[in-house]
């Protein structure tokens, strides 16, 4: 039969060899080549170096920096919100998900609820999944620096977390930090530094750690820069799975009179591309036909013609109110596997 011809294995392997090639070079020139800090922003020790160097001998330091359209404040703010469980990772969501497998989704809006002064302290989770692969945020300074730190030497406090290392490793400590240099004109100097120790102390895990830390992690930490330089300028741009949900949901791919949303037509629609989760309690829409509940003594209905009559404790809400959360209290439900009996109940306190 004719045709062409079809391509042997060598050809094949050749091939792959040659775009693996290329996907290589390409990384190592995004990571080595460009967005790094200069060598003295990279000699320098900061904050959070001497959580790695108390603990290994071999502390390596990757540095990348960017300059920002500004103020440090603003910069700063959108580090807060960093976080599996917050707004992302501010890289590459496709990359993060797709081959790292973390749970990573991207909000370039700044939330109220992550924005409190209780809203990131020293010891909470800096969350990479939510299955406990963690670093603890170790400092947060308002508007200058944050640390994240992780060492399994001394492991994350919260239950459910592990202090994750590399196969070939049997100790890995890393600190992330970010610090916000303010420069002249209400610009910032965007310091984007990781410092990692481990154990042995040999060429494998060297290897690994170089690969993880410089080549990968610095294809990351430099879309990182770069993301977090666009939304703190209001470049950021709308993901294209945003678009095409907002046009078919919203009607806009079908030619619908209806407004997608209350702020249809500006910028607080157009160009807010994830939603201000918290802004509704100033206004909420449901008060346009009635007031939201926050009590209602007439529920659960009681007596004869209810779904539940006869079965109904009806004195379950008598002299109860919402109890204050408790750590200590979740740590036993977790050991004893019971609830307190009365939970809630006034009389109990």
């Amino acid at each position: 039969m004719g045709g062409f011809p079809k391509p042997g294995f060598g050809a094949l392997a050749a091939g792959g060899t040659t775009a693996a090639a290329a996907v290589l070079g390409g990384m190592y020139a995004f990571s080595q080549l460009s967005g790094k800090a200069t060598p003295e922003e990279q000699a320098w020790k900061y904050p959070g170096d001497d959580l790695i160097d108390a603990n290994y001998s071999n502390g390596y330091s990757s540095t990348y920096a960017i300059e920002i359209d500004a103020p440090a404040y603003a910069v700063w703010r959108i580090l807060k919100q960093i976080g599996a469980n917050k707004s992302g990772s501010f890289s590459s969501e496709f990359l993060e998900r797709a081959f790292a497998r973390l749970p990573f989704y991207n909000s370039y809006e700044i939330q109220e609820e992550f924005q409190q002064p209780d809203s990131m302290v020293p010891g909470d989770i800096a969350a990479f999944d939510f299955q406990g692969m963690s670093m603890e945020w170790a400092d947060v300074v308002p508007g200058k620096y944050l640390v994240q730190w992780v060492d399994t030497k001394n492991p994350p406090a919260a239950p459910g977390s592990y202090a994750f290392r590399y196969p070939t490793m049997t100790h890995f400590a890393a600190a992330w930090c970010f610090y916000t240099i303010p420069l002249k004109g209400e610009r910032t100097r965007l310091i984007n530094h990781w410092r990692i120790g481990y154990e042995p102390d040999t060429p494998l895990p060297g290897a690994i750690n170089w690969v993880n830390i410089e080549l990968i992690g610095g294809c990351m930490t430099r879309l990182q820069n770069n993301y977090i330089k666009r939304v703190a300028e209001f470049r950021k741009k709308q993901q294209h799975q945003g678009k095409f949900m907002r046009g078919v949901l919203g009607g806009r791919f079908f030619g619908s009179k209806t407004p997608a949303g209350r702020w249809d037509g500006t910028e607080l629609f157009e160009d807010t591309y994830t939603q201000w989760f918290q802004y509704g309690r100033q206004c909420p829409a449901s008060a346009e036909i009635r007031p939201p509940k926050t009590e209602d003594p007439s529920w659960p209905p009681k007596g004869p013609g209810t779904p539940w009559d006869g079965k109904l404790d009806e004195e379950y809400y008598v002299d109860w109110e919402e109890p204050k959360f408790s750590w200590d209290e979740q740590i036993r439900q977790k050991r004893e596997r019971t609830y307190l009996k009365g939970w809630g109940k006034k009389s109990n306190k």
